[in-house]
């Protein structure tokens, strides 16, 4: 009997550590469907750090906060029906950022490892002018809240941050990392901590360059790293292996269109947001890889639809100018 209740103590205990620490990790609990965009206080506990981020969810009736149709672009959510978006720079700053926060679970232990992980998306509307991309997003944990009154600091300071640009606007993209906790905090904090003089960015065209707006979904913290790691969102999903890839993307003048598993591109279809299509050409027999001339096509968000000798894909194309 003593090994018995050993045993169930011993999975117990694995279970609790085996968990997201943070509270509603894919902002789907909300108190009321948002109606305009700064309405992250919806999403309890998420609330705003530093000015005013963005809560879309499909239970709304706004249309720029319904996704797909988002603040600042056009992206389903990662996850389940909601997603949340802030700035990372605005050059008309300086130092302009928008933070979100939430008390986490329970307290991080210190000197303990902890693995981070979440999904981002370039926003990328070239109206308003979203077109700018940024580096140094990340993580900063608080043993205090912050507010829109009360904001947190912009100090060049984070626990984990990633180098990298993050440049997509179609697929989401997996930020990662880990750190050991040197105090007992109880908030965590995403955004940009670094100013803008220790910001990279890239202009991702040459009009309406103004901010670097970002989605967010799917926010993990545990002391696991395989939990993190296998850990999607909240119908712990697995990421789908890419089979059609578009390139570059947003693009200008030309893309190249090639599929990844060997089948054939024998139709391609453009189409705008209303369903309108714009271009369309048959291939034959086919090909694993063509180019396309899209220098017709105004500024914004189309679907390209890809027939293989196999499958009908759907992908997301952006077009800057």
């Amino acid at each position: 009997m003593r090994k018995i209740i050993f045993f169930i103590l011993f999975v117990l205990s694995f279970n609790c550590l085996a968990q997201n620490l943070i509270p509603n990790p894919s902002f789907e609990q909300y108190t009321s469907c948002p109606s305009t965009p700064d309405q992250l206080s919806y999403c309890f506990p998420w609330h705003s750090f530093k000015e005013t981020p963005d809560y879309c969810n499909t239970c709304s009736i706004t249309p720029i906060i319904t996704p797909p149709n988002a603040y600042n672009g056009f992206q389903y959510p990662h996850s389940g029906n909601a997603f949340v978006g802030f700035f990372t720079f605005v050059n008309n700053g300086p130092n302009n950022r928008e933070l979100i926060g939430t008390p986490l679970l329970t307290s991080l232990i210190t000197g303990q490892k902890y693995f981070i992980s979440f999904f981002v998306n370039l926003g990328g509307a070239t109206n308003p002018g979203s077109t700018i991309a940024s580096n140094k997003t990340g993580v900063k944990f608080s043993t205090v809240s912050y507010s829109y009154l009360h904001p947190a600091p912009i100090n060049n300071t984070a626990h984990f941050y990633s180098n990298n640009i993050i440049t997509d606007t179609v697929k989401w993209t997996l930020i990662k990392g880990s750190f050991i906790a040197d105090s007992a905090y109880s908030y965590i904090i995403i955004g940009n901590f670094f100013d803008d003089s220790l910001t990279d960015t890239i202009n991702l065209s040459i009009n309406n360059n103004q901010t670097a707006y970002y989605y967010i979904d799917d926010v993990c913290v545990s002391t696991d790293s395989l939990y993190c790691e296998n850990w999607v969102g909240v119908n712990e999903q697995s990421v789908k292996k890419e089979e059609i890839t578009i390139y570059p993307n947003p693009a200008y003048n030309n893309v190249s269109v090639s599929s990844k598993n060997g089948e054939n591109i024998k139709h391609i279809v453009i189409t705008d947001l209303t369903g309108r299509q714009v271009y369309s050409n048959n291939y034959g027999t086919g090909s694993i890889e063509t180019e396309m001339n899209i220098s017709f096509l105004q500024p914004g968000n189309y679907f390209v639809t890809i027939t293989t000798s196999e499958n009908i894909h759907t992908e997301k194309l952006v077009i800057v100018k």
